[in-house]
């Protein structure tokens, strides 16, 4: 069972598409913030990208943040942060700030991969997405500070070229032009856009037979392949 964990590997080997990848959802302009100064080094960060099987679908949940004053404050982003000193690795940081995020169990998630890294400019930090599986449906608790929503999305609607519209408005008097993901009444866009775009891109390279079982809308077919 689940022997499509071995496509996702896969596809997740390098090289990876990298910036190609990531160009096709990008903003047209990365820079919104009202101030563009320097700010010396960027710092790290790490964002986990978890796939797991429902009933009828495979998904990746995602959070809603709240509204507040800040470079990402009222966006839908993956669950992730900052690295800190304690934190062993990058995927130890995306475990860590999924518990406290999603509130999960992450004690039975299994490490599949990492995408490329990807600089913020807005909050001028250096993250790296990694990938990862359960064998199910974990039980969430968000944390209401950080997480307003924790919605799913079916991974097969990231593969469905209708779900891709684009949007323009004025963003601290930058005028913004981009593509987004439109899935559950919901816009993904911006650095999460970008690296749903690089998975994307990786499985229609090295794992196009997946991508035909996800697309016959059976989950226990796609599953089971490979």
């Amino acid at each position: 069972m689940f022997a499509w964990k071995d496509s996702i590997k896969k596809a997740l080997e390098p090289p990876l598409p990298g910036e190609g990848a990531h160009a096709l959802m990008a903003p047209s302009v990365r820079l919104t913030e009202n101030s563009s100064g320097s700010r010396g080094h960027p710092r790290y960060s790490s964002v986990l990208v978890l796939i797991y099987p429902t009933h009828h679908n495979i998904v990746v949940p995602f959070i809603q943040r709240p509204n507040y004053q800040g470079a990402h404050g009222g966006q839908v982003s993956l669950p992730g942060g900052k690295c800190e000193n304690d934190d062993a690795s990058f995927w130890e940081t995306a475990l860590r700030e999924t518990r406290e995020e999603f509130g999960i169990d992450t004690s039975q998630i299994e490490y599949l991969g990492a995408l490329s890294q990807i600089y913020i400019h807005n909050s001028n930090y250096i993250v790296a997405p990694q990938v990862g599986f359960l064998p199910a449906r974990p039980v969430f608790n968000p944390n209401p500070f950080e997480v307003s929503e924790v919605f799913e999305v079916s991974v097969r609607d990231f593969f469905q070229p209708v779900k891709i519209k684009r949007f323009e408005r004025n963003v601290n008097g930058h005028q913004l032009e981009a593509p987004y993901f439109d899935v559950n009444g919901k816009q993904i866009w911006g650095a999460t856009a970008m690296i749903l775009s690089e998975l994307i891109e990786a499985f229609k390279q090295k794992a196009p037979q997946w991508i035909n079982a996800l697309h016959s809308g059976n989950a226990h077919i796609a599953q089971e392949s490979l």
